[in-house]
């Protein structure tokens, strides 16, 4: 498969990247294979993938954040507890 020279695609691709903890590659073949899965060949609808990619990508990273973050506080009955060796 040749690899798309759009320097914007490509900067899409890299934040997509950061926003998944990928490799640029890697999220550059992710985002390959779902316009293969979704019959994008333009350019341009590619790169408006990406962006949405990085949107959904975003929010979910917000949505696990809190998650975590409610997953982090100690229950009022075992906020005292210690385990000994």
């Amino acid at each position: 498969m040749a690899g798309i020279r759009d320097r914007d695609f490509l900067v899409a691709c890299g934040r997509l990247a950061s926003a998944l903890h990928l490799s640029a590659s890697t999220a550059r073949q992710r985002a390959e294979y779902r316009a293969v899965q979704e019959g994008i060949r333009d350019p341009a609808a590619k790169l408006e993938l990406v962006e949405r990619m990085v949107a959904e990508a975003t929010s979910k990273s917000h949505e696990q954040g809190e998650r975590l973050d409610a997953q982090l506080h100690a229950l009022e009955s075992e906020a005292n507890f210690l385990t000994e060796d």
